[in-house]
């Protein structure tokens, strides 16, 4: 099929689109370093509505066509590289809030995360909710409240059969972080945070073994903290604007109205965090945004005990560490240079599939729903291994 017969049946449809190179170039990128070749699409389309992206799912399965979603572009793993062409399915347009209560708000994929959301990226300034829920996975607030899509009630998606299939309890990992491989998610109904005031301390440490038992006590303490997060001092460096500190931080953010005990907090003195805090656009990924053309990153997910032996590994390198409620410590390495390194823990942000980032129940769901209903393979397609588990 010729771009000029895709153009065409678009413009009948009233969907609108372009067949622009530049533009074609532009939408495929992300923030994706280890794809050495960029594929593109043969027409980005531009939904508005739920109606719309009907429309463009029916024709790509009469087509034959691959289907690729796409939100801000801000992900690191390739989810909107086309890796074999097709349509690329721009949802920024569909960003309207279709309702809201005290607990919580549905909104269209495309609209931007400026609610008050319980878990959001650092990026969140950037990204759209959908892409997140389709990308990401933890995040500012997983301390408390856990991975992204533990906080959506309720997922509608366009799924390979041009169906409009509502998602709800367990089947919502149908579509969470599996890269519009299942479908085309067309908004979401999410649980809000509660709008209570945020305060927020730095603990500073000479040595990284006392920050890790510092670490270590406030996880067996299990205080009500909202967010948990580790800097290096050469992250630190990097953010002179927000204190530059020669030390260890470990930043914790609680909710005033629960404010914690302090026999469950380090014993020792701190300082006010409400700078880092409300620059917290400026954590491990906005600062890898900021050096993009410079640097290279990883990430590993590993036990509280393990944590320390990984760091001192890379303690020249720039690194930080956000802490979750699965308990363990989520590592991000930057560095002026590729990072290789090898770990039985089999969680990569180095491999353009979606397998080695999910538990395996969570995979066999998008799994089976992909083999059932995509057995072409229309839906981003080359995302995910349908026979092994890495």
């Amino acid at each position: 099929m010729t771009d000029d017969t895709i153009a065409e049946r678009f413009k009948r449809t009233n969907v609108e689109y372009s067949t622009d190179l530049q533009e074609r170039i532009v939408k495929s990128r992300d923030l994706t370093k280890f794809v050495k070749s960029l594929s593109i699409p043969d027409i980005v389309v531009y939904p508005k509505n739920e109606e719309d992206v009907i429309k463009i799912v029916e024709f790509a399965l009469e087509e034959h066509v691959p289907i690729v979603p796409r939100g801000s572009g801000h992900g690191s793993v390739g989810g909107v590289i086309p890796l074999k062409g097709g349509i690329l399915v721009d949802m920024t347009r569909m960003n309207k809030r279709i309702e809201e209560d005290e607990d919580t708000i549905t909104l269209e994929a495309g609209s931007p995360i400026n609610f008050p959301a319980r878990v959001y990226p650092t990026l969140w300034k950037r990204v759209t909710i959908g892409g997140n829920f389709c990308g990401g996975s933890w995040g500012i607030g997983s301390y408390m409240y856990g991975i992204n899509w533990d906080q959506v009630i309720e997922a509608r998606m366009v799924n390979p059969l041009g169906s409009v299939v509502t998602l709800k309890g367990g089947d919502i990992k149908i579509a969470a972080h599996a890269e519009g491989t299942t479908g085309i998610v067309t908004s979401l109904k999410v649980l809000k945070k509660p709008g209570y005031r945020e305060e927020a301390r730095i603990y500073l440490f000479g040595r990284l073994k006392d920050a890790v038992r510092a670490i270590t006590k406030v996880y067996e303490e299990s205080p009500p903290l909202y967010h948990l997060l580790l800097r290096s001092p050469q992250m630190s460096r990097l953010t002179k604007h927000l204190g530059e500190f020669n030390k260890w931080q470990l930043l914790i953010v609680y909710f005033s109205e629960s404010e914690p005990e302090e026999k469950d907090l380090p014993r020792q003195s701190y300082v006010n965090g409400k700078v880092l805090w409300e620059n917290r656009d400026m954590f491990f990924a906005g600062v890898y945004l900021k050096h993009f053309n410079e640097m290279y990153y990883s990430t590993v997910h590993v036990e509280l005990d393990r944590m320390e032996g990984i760091m001192e590994k890379f303690k020249d390198e720039y690194l930080e560490v956000e802490f979750a409620n699965d308990r363990l410590a989520h590592i991000d390495i930057m560095s002026n240079r590729p990072i290789n390194f090898t770990l039985d823990n089999p969680f990569s942000v180095d491999d353009i599939k979606i397998n080695s980032r999910l538990r395996r129940d969570h995979l066999q769901k998008i799994i089976n729903y992909k083999k059932r209903y995509d057995k072409e393979d229309l839906f981003n397609p080359g995302k995910v291994s349908l026979e092994v588990f890495q």
